[in-house]
């Protein structure tokens, strides 16, 4: 009577241990897929455009509720600071020097012509990564030049500099994040860490320079998590995972398989 406790006892740990490292495995076995960026494919125009209505299409679905919610939640605590961080920057030229790169570094037209670079020599390489990486950089550049610039034209939101009425969101700040997210999603934390402080320096020499507020560098570095989140996740391969438990006359047995559609 012991002995097969013993082994049903190990057999429910042994479940539960795979079960717990499931989400490892899952990610460990999520290589970029898409058709389009695997070596020798000849991609056209036409496929092109589709894969970026796909993207657009796939930027309202149940896998962005969390983040839309935490950048609803962020753009709320922003109100709080709006005004205060509005008057810290009133004399101007509060940064001084510090402030001028981050007109250029995150500036949409230079990251953009930085995106279709790389989508160029990209296509002439057998890394499927960077493949991936410079496709969904060139994607989401595109979604967001598509969505930021509308988005702005209806706002009207004024400046705090007065200039115009083109402050929210920030096109700087979606466009950093989204270069940094799809550098973390397809390269890890060694080259978000990073990317994210590069992007947040950008975003924060917007509100030194008065080209925004708070709520509008908030706004784009959600918009540019949730874009190049999507984007980069329509590159990878999902697991398909299956867990059976069955009985033995040992005990029970469990047994998991990870299979790649």
């Amino acid at each position: 009577m012991i002995k097969p406790r013993r082994c049903e006892t190990r057999a429910w740990t042994r479940a539960a241990v795979a079960l717990g490292t499931l989400p490892f495995q899952a990610f460990a076995q999520q290589p970029f897929h898409h058709p389009s960026i695997l070596p020798g494919h000849n991609l056209t125009t036409a496929e092109f455009f589709r894969d970026l209505g796909k993207t657009f299409q796939a930027l309202p679905t149940v896998p962005n509720i969390a983040p839309v919610v935490a950048g609803g939640a962020a753009y709320g605590l922003g109100t709080i600071w709006d005004q205060s961080l509005e008057r810290h920057f009133a004399p101007g030229d509060v940064w001084g020097k510090w402030a001028a790169p981050g007109k250029y570094i995150g500036h949409p037209l230079i990251l953009g012509g930085v995106s279709g670079t790389l989508f160029a020599i990209s296509r002439g390489s057998d890394d499927v990564r960077f493949r991936s990486f410079s496709y969904a950089l060139l994607q989401s550049s595109i979604v967001s030049s598509a969505i930021v610039q509308p988005t702005k034209a209806m706002f009207q939101r004024l400046r705090p500099s007065g200039e115009n009425k083109h402050s929210f969101p920030s096109g700087h700040a979606t466009d950093a994040f989204l270069y940094a997210t799809v550098a973390m999603e397809h390269y890890g934390w060694k080259a978000g860490i990073p990317a994210y402080a590069a992007s947040t320096y950008v975003a924060m020499s917007r509100l030194a320079d008065r080209k925004h507020h708070i709520t509008d560098v908030i706004a784009g570095a959600a918009l540019g998590y949730l874009i190049g989140r999507t984007a980069s996740g329509r590159m990878k391969l999902p697991s398909r995972i299956t867990a059976n438990l069955r009985a033995s006359g040992n005990g029970f047995g469990a047994q998991i398989q990870i299979g790649l559609p």
